[in-house]
């Protein structure tokens, strides 16, 4: 799905997986802004976690500390083309019936043991194409999924489709 920015990608990620107040989002204590911030748009917490200071990506034993039963989605950001160690944290989501949404603003075309960033087995991966980004058109980016369900709840609708519903 093609949206204007990032952030919005990641924001709709998150109201698809029906995050809401009182829910918790891990996110790594290195990110830009936004990463925290659309946890915040659905009333919902940011549990920041410390990162690896050798790959500076969001540290696993971090991950594991900071997980309680209001804990929803994991938020790995790959830092500056480094993917995180996505075996562990879908290890992790899997133990604890917990949903993986990547901000891959910085990871086009980062690949993860011969995978593309964006077709690993996350339930969301969000793309960037600001300016400052690996592949850029100005501004924009992706969100991609292999949930129809997930697609289908952050797609517009037409206004057909919207009447359909009344």
């Amino acid at each position: 799905i093609a949206v204007n920015s990032a952030t919005s990608g990641l924001h709709l990620a998150l109201e698809a997986l029906g995050v809401s107040e009182g829910d918790e989002i891990i996110v790594p204590s290195l990110t830009f802004t936004a990463t925290a911030e659309v946890v915040r748009y659905l009333g919902a917490d940011v549990k920041l976690v410390d990162v690896n200071p050798i790959t500076l990506n969001i540290d696993i034993k971090a991950i594991r500390n900071a997980i309680t039963s209001k804990t929803k989605v994991i938020m790995p950001v790959h830092y500056a083309g480094l993917c995180c160690d996505m075996d562990e944290i879908f290890k992790i989501a899997k133990e604890y019936g917990l949903k993986v949404v990547e901000d891959a603003a910085h990871a086009l075309p980062t690949t993860y043991k011969g995978n593309m960033v964006g077709s690993l087995n996350s339930d969301i991966t969000v793309f960037s194409f600001y300016a400052n980004k690996t592949m850029t058109t100005g501004e924009g980016g992706m969100v991609v999924s292999r949930h129809l369900e997930i697609v289908e709840r952050m797609k517009i609708k037409t206004f057909e489709e919207y009447t359909d519903l009344f």
